[in-house]
């Protein structure tokens, strides 16, 4: 599907010439002519970019609607570019400066726009978050259209989610919101109900550590702490750079062998506290030596 961009501008001329320049190119144009408007259309239809007016029904109403959108997960990842007839005469309040990292302002053009360089600026961003943007709602789309009608629905999409990217983004999870008119709150209980789900992107390689009784009672409380020390994460958690996930496991079936951790499918029993660092570091190295490949 085309890459949507939504137009927040209460100039008609500005609008129709604009649309039509970005419509020849391919993009599929929505129109709002006020902050409010464009705050409702940019939530419920989730475009891959904004072009926002400075003045509009006020002064600051541009201004306005990009902290709102700053300040509102669900859109504060859409690249806002800023159009303004009033930079030359009266500047910009500070904050709207074009690259701050608490806006999404990338990009601030003075009207009248030159169409070659309003391209040229929705070309770039279009292509390093936009292009993102649309596969991951493409993907969603077939999900939820797979799973229409059909009791727990919910549940259905958030496993494809999870087999898909090994988590459910946060992003993913707005879309979600957005497509089945579900509230976040709903989506989050289920996925903290379930420990299926993950918040965080999986690690390379998952550390399960077994607390049945036989593993509890021969010492993986210990071996789950030392984990922990040499990881610096808790048990649910992934390093930083990604290689160890840590979580822990009521069983893993090997009760003669306690105590008993589990690394991808590899299984290590009667491990002592003193055996982790080793274990580990052979994962590490390993890692190491594919990197320098």
């Amino acid at each position: 599907m085309p890459n949507k961009i939504l137009i927040i501008d209460d100039d008609d001329d500005f609008v129709e010439a604009t649309c039509l320049l970005l419509q020849a190119q391919g993009y599929d144009v929505m129109h709002a002519p006020n902050g409010q408007e464009g705050f409702k259309k940019a939530k419920s239809e989730s475009p891959d970019m904004i072009l926002l007016d400075m003045v509009m029904t006020y002064k600051t109403e541009g201004a306005e609607t990009a902290k709102a959108f700053a300040e509102d997960a669900a859109v504060n990842k859409i690249p806002v570019i800023l159009i303004t007839g009033m930079r030359g005469d009266n500047g910009l309040p500070f904050e709207l400066k074009a690259q701050t990292s608490a806006l999404p302002v990338k990009a601030i053009l003075e009207k009248p726009v030159k169409p070659d360089i309003l391209l040229r600026m929705v070309k770039t961003y279009i292509a390093r978050t936009g292009q993102k943007h649309r596969q991951v709602i493409d993907g969603l789309d077939h999900v939820v259209e797979k799973w229409a009608g059909v009791k727990g629905n919910l549940i259905m999409v958030l496993h494809e989610i999870q087999n898909h990217y090994g988590y459910v983004p946060r992003n993913v999870a707005f879309e979600l919101s957005r497509m089945l008119s579900v509230p976040m709150a709903r989506i989050y209980e289920v996925i903290t109900f379930y420990n299926y789900f993950k918040l965080e992107p999986p690690g390379k390689h998952t550390i399960s550590v077994c607390m049945g009784t036989a593993c509890y009672l021969k010492g993986t409380p210990q071996i789950l702490q030392e984990l922990k020390n040499i990881l610096h994460i808790e048990e649910g958690q992934t390093t930083s750079d990604n290689l160890f996930h840590l979580q822990v496991v009521r069983c893993l079936g090997c009760c003669g062998l306690a105590p008993v951790i589990m690394i991808d499918d590899k299984v290590y029993g009667k491990v002592k506290r003193e055996d982790v660092v080793d274990i580990i570091s052979k994962y590490s190295q390993d890692h190491a030596v594919m990197e320098t490949k």
